[in-house]
């Protein structure tokens, strides 16, 4: 079963995939494989995905379309299933931009695939090497930062890269290992109930945001002017991240208060979900914020470690870019 929005008070044993397909899935992406997946560059990599899709079980591959296309059930599409039973994984690397090996090659084409689906897979030069598919890992010293490295600290509400006018349309987040205490959790726009006086401040640029720390950047860069909300009433669009947006003007009152009111928002409606090896959690990085429950890292090889993947919806502006890593 595939299910829209689940949340951790209710879980299912379920799964997308059955155990046949899912092995079935998993060797005939092994075999797209020809050499090397780290000898592979950006390019090479999104070109082996494109025959990824077409290996999907028709009913997975047409709800994953559904979702695209309509978005019946929300934002955000859990899908459960994509790791074959009794697969012997490699120890979780120990940067987002470690080479993989083994099992996690495939993993790491398997998600590029499916995530094809939903346009063009990139990445920035700035961003961990330009690592394609990037591990989402706990680090050594970044316990309690606000990147996707930390661990003992909240991973608070942000979207991705929100410093930039690029930022990716969908993100899809593939889990190879799994953490009882490190819940992803997610809030969707249109789910906000906020005082219209306050939904009016945040549709007003009033807002700068800052540059994200994972990202290696000058030290001028500037600060992004923005709207929070933008787009229709009904589907309205948001940029926002918890330590990284605040007014324009330091005397701005009411659009500091309208940042308070969202956030205690976004609490009030967010959904959680522990990621079990195998999930595949996908969402719309213009219309979700998303956050990460503190957990306790071992730093030995057994720690929680999803894969990303980011996606720029628009031929029009993947063109215009004229590479897949941008600077």
């Amino acid at each position: 079963m595939i299910t829209d929005n689940e949340t951790a008070t209710s879980p299912t044993s379920e799964t997308a995939l059955s155990p046949a397909q899912a092995e079935e899935l998993w060797n005939a992406v092994g075999r797209l494989i020809d050499r090397d997946y780290e000898t592979l560059a950006p390019d090479e990599i999104a070109d082996l995905a494109l025959a990824v899709p077409a290996l999907l079980p028709p009913d997975v591959r047409r709800r994953i379309v559904d979702y695209r296309r309509n978005a019946p059930n929300g934002d955000v599409l859990l899908l459960h299933g994509f790791l074959p039973e009794g697969i012997t994984l490699p120890p979780t690397v120990e940067a987002p931009f470690a080479p993989v090996s083994g099992p996690a090659q495939t993993a790491a084409l398997l998600l590029a695939g499916v995530m094809s689906l939903f346009g063009e897979p990139f990445t920035y030069s700035s961003l961990y090497k330009g690592r394609l598919v990037q591990n989402m890992v706990p680090v050594p010293t970044m316990e309690f930062t606000q990147t996707s490295q930390s661990s003992r600290g909240m991973l608070d509400w942000h979207v991705e890269d929100g410093f930039r006018d690029d930022r990716c349309d969908y993100a899809g987040l593939l889990c190879l290992r799994g953490d009882p205490s490190g819940a992803s959790q997610y809030a969707q726009a249109k789910d906000l109930r906020l005082a219209p006086e306050v939904m009016a401040t945040l549709r007003q640029t009033r807002f700068h945001v800052k540059p994200d720390p994972a990202h290696t950047l000058p030290a001028d860069t500037p600060r992004r002017q923005i709207a929070v909300l933008t787009g229709s009433e009904s589907a309205p669009e948001i940029i926002y991240d918890t330590h990284h947006i605040g007014p324009i003007d330091d005397a701005d009152t009411e659009a500091a208060d309208a940042l308070r009111e969202l956030h205690a928002g976004l609490d009030e409606v967010r959904i959680s979900h522990v990621m079990s090896p195998g999930d595949l959690l996908i969402f719309d990085n213009k219309r979700v914020v998303h956050a990460r429950t503190p957990f306790t890292a071992r730093f030995d090889g057994t720690d929680r470690w999803l894969m990303r993947v980011m996606v720029c919806g628009s031929a029009v502006t993947f063109r215009r870019w004229g590479r897949r890593v941008p600077d």
